[in-house]
């Protein structure tokens, strides 16, 4: 098996298990304490608790409409990217069980999950690749406006955290914004640790 062969499978491998912690993240910690943090995950669970749609097929139906927008509206290197991640997150979403690993206590969980769900996301970036769904907007936003990716991405998930207030409750949203805030720590903590190997 020639080099290129073995790299190709090696990142798709650290791609698969950068999802499952995704996917592990959502189900063990954020859908048993109904915190939606954002993205198309936080939206399917805010689906899930107010019309009981499970998050997996959410996920997958929203990763599928932000394909077709990509195709239409990015180049087609960048949806090709999209393409194994939009599919392969729902999968994992549907495999994964769904199991409150520290019962009694919202605040260590959400803080927890929120820093596997980020190291799973840095994962991602540091292989240039995406788990689909609400990173497709803000690409096409700066595409076509010129706004910076994480200013939309941003607005998108203070959008989907205030969906909590009506749908689980004043502390889940509180939770949502603090998840949010040690995901992006974790996400530039990792890239940060990444960049420092890379140029070793």
């Amino acid at each position: 098996m020639t080099n290129k062969k073995l790299r190709i499978i090696a990142k798709i491998f650290i791609m698969f298990i950068a999802l499952e912690l995704i996917a592990f993240s959502l189900n063990m910690f954020f859908e048993p304490n109904k915190v939606a943090a954002g993205g198309a995950t936080g939206i399917a669970i805010l689906l899930y608790e107010g019309w009981s749609i499970p998050t997996s097929l959410s996920v997958f139906i929203i990763n599928i409409i932000m394909l077709i927008f990509s195709y239409f509206h990015l180049d087609k290197m960048t949806t090709v990217k999209l393409v194994f991640g939009s599919f392969m997150l729902p999968v994992l979403l549907y495999l994964t069980p769904v199991y409150n690993i520290i019962p009694g206590n919202r605040l260590v969980s959400i803080i927890v999950g929120s820093i596997i769900f980020g190291i799973g996301v840095a994962i991602l970036y540091t292989l240039d690749m995406s788990s689909g769904g609400t990173t497709v907007p803000p690409m096409i936003i700066h595409k076509s406006f010129g706004i910076d990716k994480y200013i939309s991405l941003f607005v998108i998930d203070g959008l989907v955290c205030f969906g909590n207030i009506a749908l689980t409750g004043f502390m889940s949203f509180f939770l949502a914004l603090m998840s949010v805030g040690i995901s992006s720590a974790a996400i530039k903590l990792v890239t940060i640790i990444e960049d420092k190997y890379a140029d070793a």
